[in-house]
């Protein structure tokens, strides 16, 4: 199969979630379902479709935005079997996870010229 998804790979997701992922949680259909979910939810937030129009996303922004949605897509995959790890562990990547969002997402609002992606 094949990754489905525009922003980021369905490995980029696996590695966000980390060691000891079960088998369903690194199956690509699901990280394929996850990565797509954070597609949605990078344009739900930012009104910005940057999957209709990577082509005009320069290098440095789709790097950037690989790692928001791979991590996206991993808080996703992690919350589908959190007892894939002991909970300290499960909440300690949930944490970081969510930090990285919210500050990704900060920083990605705070461009001052998106104009071209709307």
């Amino acid at each position: 199969m094949a990754d489905t998804g525009t922003l980021c790979t369905s490995a980029q997701t696996i590695l966000a979630m980390g060691a000891n992922a079960t088998a369903t949680q690194i199956l690509e259909a699901n990280t394929n379902y996850w990565v797509m979910m954070a597609e949605a939810d990078i344009y739900a937030y930012s009104g910005i479709d940057f999957v209709t129009n990577y082509a005009s996303v320069d290098a440095n922004l789709k790097q950037f935005l690989a790692a928001m949605a791979s991590h996206r897509a991993a808080f996703y995959g992690i919350t589908s079997n959190q007892n894939a790890w002991q909970l300290a562990t499960s909440q300690s990547k949930l944490n970081v996870i969510d930090d990285i969002w919210n500050k990704g997402l900060k920083q990605l609002l705070s461009i001052q010229d998106l104009s071209g992606f709307a």
